[in-house]
């Protein structure tokens, strides 16, 4: 399916309004009337919107929290492959993904393809078009976070930690492209819940989207900062990185029965040393904490859409203990199994 929306048009190094443009990707999404939903201020407020049957189905918020950031956090899915004209140029957007596909194609500039879990700093200067697509017919939890950069220093104060060049240098005023992909973290992933989740409404619940985009904004800080000099000493070529892509892939097919750190490395084609130490580099964590994470995610996934017993939700991501399964997933998740499936 094909969304198209219109183009905004601004000078060189300025971030422009993407209210309008935002507004009218709500609307296309969600069936709304064609009268916005502002505040006296202009600000954009649609809380706990329905996604258009036609589409898919769920819930979206897409809320001006203040002039220069914008939350837009969506729970559920799209009947078909979705694809429309991107929106954000001048702005910095942090991305957190839980699952589903999502290509973007930006003009003169290598396409990039997520796939969650994952969390992501892209930044799309003035004068640089994108056009996005998102897989459907499957699960979609997505949580983006737009910013003007200047935020990431003046309200955010993100300039008192090690921030890595070219995050600094967006944030004191350049406007040059950036995209950096990392792992979603157990605690991303549970503030990502909290925020979707609709336990409040009204007033209450605009103040509580207000209080978990900080939270992610702080979780964020800690990717966004210099990274150790013993993952620099590992030089990855081009291959190596693709090959790193297909073991993660690998591991994320392979819940129940890991592959050993050879076979690993002669399926793709590296040595074991740049598989160990490039993992870590490329992902920020080692292949046996990914492995656990992916376990415990998709257990969480589980949790949340199918009535599996616990026991059984245990198995299929590899625990042969209900009991291990429950103690791993409060320690990674700081909740039990229990509490995600009363939710």
């Amino acid at each position: 399916m094909q969304v198209n929306l219109p183009a905004s048009h601004s000078p060189a190094h300025v971030a422009p309004s993407i209210n309008s443009g935002l507004a009218d990707w709500h609307r296309m999404i969600c069936d709304t009337p064609s009268a916005p939903h502002e505040t006296a201020g202009g600000d954009i407020c649609f809380i706990n919107s329905r996604i258009s049957p036609r589409i898919g189905c769920g819930t979206l918020d897409l809320v001006s929290l203040d002039e220069d950031l914008i939350l837009l956090g969506m729970r559920g899915y799209f009947h078909e492959d979705l694809s429309y004209q991107g929106i954000g140029e001048g702005w910095t957007r942090f991305h957190f993904r839980k699952s589903a596909r999502t290509l973007m194609e930006f003009d003169g500039i290598a396409p990039s393809e997520l796939e969650g879990p994952l969390c992501q700093i892209l930044h799309q200067p003035v004068g640089v078009p994108d056009k996005e697509w998102v897989e459907g017919r499957t699960s979609l939890d997505w949580v983006t976070l737009m910013m003007r950069p200047n935020l990431l220093a003046e309200r955010f104060k993100l300039d008192s930690i090690r921030l890595t060049d070219p995050v600094r240098r967006l944030a004191y005023g350049a406007d040059e492209f950036l995209l950096k992909n990392w792992s979603l973290s157990a605690d991303m992933m549970l503030a990502m819940d909290q925020l979707l989740g609709n336990v409040y409404s009204g007033d209450l619940r605009r103040v509580h989207l207000e209080a978990k985009t900080i939270e992610l904004v702080c979780m964020m800080s800690r990717v966004l900062s210099h990274r150790t000099t013993e993952r620099a000493a590992v030089k990855l070529r081009p291959r190596d990185i693709e090959a790193l892509h297909e073991v993660r892939r690998i591991l994320a097919r392979s819940l129940t029965e890991r592959p050993s750190i050879e076979a690993l490395a002669r399926r793709v084609g590296i040595n074991r040393n740049k598989l160990t130490f490039g993992f870590k580099r490329l992902f920020d964590q080692t292949i046996s904490e990914y492995c656990i994470e992916s376990r415990l995610q998709s257990g969480w996934q589980l949790l949340q859409e199918t009535t599996m017993p616990v026991a059984v939700v245990a198995a299929k991501v590899g625990y042969a203990q209900a009991a291990a399964f429950s103690t791993a997933f409060r320690q990674h998740f700081g909740v039990t199994p229990r509490y995600v499936r009363r939710r």
